[in-house]
């Protein structure tokens, strides 16, 4: 987990660096999330879907690599994406004020926990010992754990 909060801290100091205020980055990602907002979850829903039956059925040839390649990359994908919309929810409570899990990041954040639940079937068709426990509880507590500092924090301010 702590690599991929290194990615997501170095590319948030990279758009600051870059000029982007945390308002524009913000309001872009509003309009995104209310724009594909129905986009998000059929996607998420249809593609979790698509994902374990290509599994089941590259399963069923005999395909594991590419089941496992698969499989991994998602894995990988949503891991980076939650610490990364995590990191940029507390960087927007913390200097704008705006809570993105209430305006439209919890559809977000509800995609990628399905995405990185389908992931992890996937991985356990590959191999029933893959171990997935801790990484599925870790990454289900974050988004929460991202909340309950916003929550505090707005104690403090």
């Amino acid at each position: 987990m702590s690599q991929y909060f290194f990615i997501s801290g170095s590319v948030f100091a990279a758009l600051l660096i870059a000029g982007y205020t945390s308002a524009e980055v913000l309001a872009s990602a509003l309009d995104f999330f209310a724009a594909k907002r129905t986009a998000l979850l059929a996607s998420g829903l249809l593609g979790v879907i698509a994902l374990v039956g290509a599994s089941l059925l590259f399963r069923g040839i005999g395909f594991f690599n590419i089941l496992y390649v698969m499989a991994k990359a998602v894995y990988k994908l949503a891991q980076l994406l939650l610490c990364a919309m995590s990191l940029a929810a507390l960087g927007f409570w913390f200097d704008l004020g705006a809570n993105i899990w209430l305006e439209g990041g919890g559809v977000l954040a509800f995609v990628l926990l399905v995405w990185l639940y389908g992931a992890a079937l996937c991985l356990r068709l590959f191999d029933f010992n893959y171990p997935v426990g801790e990484v599925l509880f870790s990454y289900s507590v974050l988004p929460f754990a991202c909340i309950v500092v916003i929550w505090a924090g707005s104690f403090i301010r």
